[in-house]
């Protein structure tokens, strides 16, 4: 996770925030040591409701900070892009079925990155005083519905850690964690039901991780834990960059400056996801995607168009609005080639798909050679699209480490 990004949706603060503060600080829980009262609870949660990840967050001033983990590496977060800041405005359990789905959370960098969170319910943990000062969250890499059966035993386990937090005599703390698993196992047959009936969800749970990977690739990846690297004949890559953006960075303020590119990418990343385009990873004020890893070359060069003009359209329409406010903006060049590349999953700690080839390097220089609010098309690309576009020739243009490439503006579709 990135300490410095923004979720697009930003939860609110409580009106008693000032109270509910001073109850959290009264816990004298935050930057405590990790203890097992609290551990015992949420493996509990996790292996009860059979989720990767689950945890106890404590909502700070500015951040959550995690007493209790399991699936998660981060011992914190900023309070801005938590899922649990949202949670504790609530009275009862705060469900997100599929925090794609969902317009305060698709764009969130704790659902498009590290922990990669699809499904999450935060149940909201009370202190001694009666105020939220946190909750006992579940999260899962797959979306999935969660019942009111599910949530009476989420309340019951929230209820045990609000017991820890009263500091009651540790031999009555495990009489009642003994009594809350001997229910729970009585409900077993429930239970196992319940886990069948969401069993058969899980073939539309595909959609979590093809929304990070393509779905070959993510099918492969859930049965083998590993992705085998695959060429690709005619894939399409597109660059864009922001042009003028070091001298125009120069007159924000950094936090004014992380703002507008949060804005940028969000819109990026929800285009890409709905135009079925690859989005790999932002290089700076870069963007980097990718199409046709699977389905017909063409269809997917449309796809990438449509993608393109969209972003551009976007930056235009913004670069007007903050220019008459009397502030300065960026324009955006965009570079598109088709051609051969490999694609695979690289790193153990925090796996990302990336892609190689001089494909990759032809359409850097593709978009180096546009021209701002310009489409930059390569020969190859515009062979692929053939008559259903229109474009400006360019002639055979120098590029880097590969003398003469032919080059063509995107004009409009047919």
């Amino acid at each position: 996770m990135n300490p410095s990004a923004q979720a697009c949706v930003i939860p609110a603060i409580p009106m008693n925030e000032a109270e509910r503060q001073a109850a959290l600080d009264d816990l004298k829980l935050i930057d405590s040591p990790q203890e097992e009262r609290f551990d015992r609870i949420v493996q509990l949660a996790q292996l009860l409701f059979r989720v990767p990840i689950a945890y106890i967050a404590l909502v700070d001033k500015d951040r959550q900070w995690f007493k209790s983990k399991v699936g998660i590496e981060a011992n914190e977060t900023s309070r801005s892009v938590s899922f649990c800041g949202h949670a504790i405005l609530e009275d009862k359990a705060m469900v997100v079925p599929d925090a794609l789905q969902d317009y305060r959370f698709a764009a969130n960098p704790m659902v498009l990155g590290e922990p990669f969170i699809r499904f999450y319910v935060g149940q909201p943990l009370r202190g001694p005083s009666g105020h939220k000062v946190g909750t006992l969250c579940l999260a899962d890499h797959e979306a999935r519905e969660f019942g009111e059966h599910d949530l009476t035993m989420l309340g019951q386990i929230g209820k045990l850690v609000e017991r820890e937090f009263t500091l009651l005599d540790k031999i009555q703390m495990q009489i009642e964690t003994l009594k809350a698993k001997e229910e729970l196992e009585k409900k077993g047959q429930a239970l196992e039901k319940a886990v069948a009936d969401l069993s058969a969800e899980k073939q539309n749970s595909e959609f979590l991780l093809t929304n990070i990977f393509p779905g070959n690739v993510a099918h492969e990846l859930r049965a083998n834990g590993k992705v085998k690297a695959v060429g690709h004949e005619k894939a399409t890559v597109m660059f864009s960059d922001f042009s003028d953006f070091t001298s125009v960075a120069a007159s924000y303020s950094p936090s004014d400056l992380v703002e507008e590119l949060n804005r940028a990418f969000c819109l990026f990343d929800g285009l890409s996801a709905r135009s079925g385009v690859e989005k790999l990873k932002t290089i700076g004020d870069g963007y980097l995607c990718v199409a046709g890893l699977q389905g017909d070359p063409v269809e997917a060069g449309m796809k990438m168009l449509k993608f393109a003009q969209e972003i551009l359209g976007f930056v235009q329409k913004r670069k007007a609005e903050v220019e008459a406010a009397g502030k300065k903006y960026w324009n955006i060049r965009l570079g598109i080639h088709t051609g051969p590349l490999v694609a695979g999953v690289v790193g153990v700690k925090r796996m990302a798909y990336d892609i190689w080839g001089d494909t990759v390097n032809v359409a850097a220089r593709v978009q180096q050679g546009s021209e701002p609010g310009r489409i930059n098309l390569s020969k190859e690309f515009r062979d692929l699209m053939g008559d259903r576009i229109e474009v400006q020739a360019r002639g055979a243009m120098p590029i880097k480490h590969h003398g003469e490439v032919e080059m063509f503006f995107f004009e409009r579709m047919k």
